[in-house]
């Protein structure tokens, strides 16, 4: 028996080590798990929740492939594709070095983002606090919840292939992730039009769809009529622009807009589709301001309004934006535009 005490001695030992290491993971393991903020496979993801120390909340939802604002407006396309690149991709350069872990901490505690993502069941799958960035302005600071509860040190992140920090992607604003196409209509979807000028009543026209590919045209207003044949070619091209027309941003908070809207608008347009829903835009003439490109004419006296841009009461009233003429302008035809080649 005593010949084997070493054996059954070495035995013990060794089953004590491995005991200990299940218990105490290695520093390079914990660092390891610490950093591991990549959802690895996009089509495990169907909500992304991300709330600010401000308590500003934006939710981001997916059904059949159309991602939702707090479940009340379509998401720009093009900024989900930067968020999922960066849930999906995040990688640690490192953990924050020791001399600077109390700053940062003391920072992001002060200031983050927390962003929850889940699966179509609603199972968390990973949950971490977005800081601001490094010192170089290359890297983000971002903190891993585990079990509920922030990791142990912050880590320094980055998209491999990609250069400057990620926190932007990460926007609690919800108008900043809200679409800005505003018409997005097959020629086929438009089942009348009606574009009114206030100012030049006999510019204003109403299309309205006869077949597939046939629309009849007539003025607002029946004294405006043109008695001529008007171009069907000349309709369809107006009508195939109202495919991508789109705002420059929202202006909900702009101080002049009750005023602005008690006046008449410039424009406006209103479109039935053919389940007979309507969409109504009209656009107001810009005051001149700082912003403005061209602030006098050619005799050198101010300019009455901004020409590069108008503000739009969209959604039914609901919001208030800016657009650009450079946008718009194409749409800004007249009645007898379709009755002679309308210019570019």
């Amino acid at each position: 028996m005593k010949k084997y005490l070493p054996l059954l001695a070495i035995i013990v030992l060794l089953s004590g080590v491995a005991v200990w290491v299940v218990t105490h993971p290695s520093k390079k393991t914990i660092n390891e798990t610490e950093g591991n903020f990549a959802v690895k496979e996009p089509k495990e993801i169907s909500k992304i929740v991300l709330t600010d120390t401000e308590n500003k909340k934006v939710e981001l939802t997916q059904a059949a492939g159309v991602w939702m604002v707090n479940g009340k407006y379509p998401a720009r396309e093009e900024l989900i594709k930067q968020l999922l690149d960066a849930v999906t991709r995040v990688t640690s350069l490192c953990p924050v070095p020791t001399a600077a872990h109390d700053n940062v901490i003391r920072e992001m505690v002060g200031r983050h983002i927390q962003a929850q993502i889940f699966d179509a069941d609603n199972n968390l799958l990973k949950s971490y606090w977005v800081g601001g960035p490094t010192v170089d302005a290359q890297n983000t600071y971002m903190l891993l919840e585990i079990d509920g509860k922030p990791a142990s040190r912050p880590h320094m992140t980055y998209v491999p292939g990609t250069k400057g920090y990620l926190t932007f992607r990460y926007s609690t604003e919800e108008e900043n992730w809200r679409t800005k196409v505003l018409f997005n209509y097959k020629v086929e979807e438009i089942k009348k039009l009606s574009v009114e000028y206030f100012e030049a009543p006999q510019n204003s026209f109403i299309v309205t769809q006869v077949a597939a590919d046939s629309f009849a045209l007539a003025p607002a207003d029946a004294k405006f009529q043109i008695n001529d044949s008007y171009q069907q070619n000349f309709i369809r091209q107006y009508l195939e622009f109202y495919s991508s027309i789109y705002i420059e941003g929202f202006e909900n908070n702009y101080s002049g807009k009750d005023s602005l809207l008690q006046t008449t608008p410039y424009c406006k347009f209103t479109i039935t589709e053919n389940d007979n829903s309507v969409n109504k835009v009209s656009l107001y003439r810009m005051p001149l301001s700082k912003r403005s490109k061209l602030q006098f004419d050619a005799q050198g006296n101010d300019m009455p309004f901004d020409i590069d841009h108008y503000y739009a009461s969209i959604h039914e009233g609901k919001d208030f934006a800016l657009v650009q003429y450079y946008i718009f302008g194409k749409l800004l035809r007249n009645y007898k535009d379709f009755y002679f080649k309308p210019t570019k």
